[in-house]
């Protein structure tokens, strides 16, 4: 290839260019129109990401109300259990976790149920112990307190005479 080639293929390879419409400066945009639209869409990614992903209230209060739940929904299906197979059960609250202790056939059993949105206080904490009875009743009276981080708190009541477990309404 000589040098008088060489130059008509750079000509030809520089028209196409040319003509080429991506490359057309009459159909694209310049560079202030790129500039506003990318500051437009970063306000308003920055206006949804700070709306929708900092506040979590919504769901740390679903979460803490879901776990009172099911707090309530295990100690009503071991106080069941109780009278369904005769063997009383001992609940105690920790800070963080609820444990279920009972003896059936010569086998000691425990169930340990963890929480993390909430911690207990009130009367079964600590040593004293919740005994749910065979016959429907349960051991002592009391309120067990479910204190959610979030600064809800909720109460878990016992009542003495006919062993009956609720959650109070929020």
């Amino acid at each position: 290839m000589t040098n008088q080639d060489e130059n008509e293929y750079m000509a030809k390879k520089l028209r196409r260019i040319k003509d080429n419409k991506c490359f057309n400066s009459e159909t694209g945009f310049t560079i202030l129109e790129l500039l506003v639209s990318l500051s437009i869409l970063s306000l308003l990614t920055v206006t949804l990401l700070s709306n929708g992903f900092t506040s979590k209230d919504p769901f740390s209060d679903a979460a803490c109300e879901a776990e009172c739940e099911k707090i309530l929904y295990t100690l009503l299906q071991h106080q069941n259990e109780a009278i369904m197979d005769g063997y009383q059960r001992q609940v105690r609250f920790g800070k963080t976790a609820m444990q279920v202790i009972w003896t059936k056939a010569g086998v000691n059993h425990r169930d340990y149920i963890p929480v993390e949105t909430l911690t207990f206080t009130g009367d079964y904490t600590g040593a004293a112990a919740l005994t749910l009875h065979q016959h429907g009743t349960v051991s002592q009276g009391g309120t067990v307190y479910l204190n959610g981080y979030n600064g809800v708190v909720r109460k878990i009541v016992v009542q003495v005479g006919n062993g009956r477990i609720y959650l109070d309404e929020p």
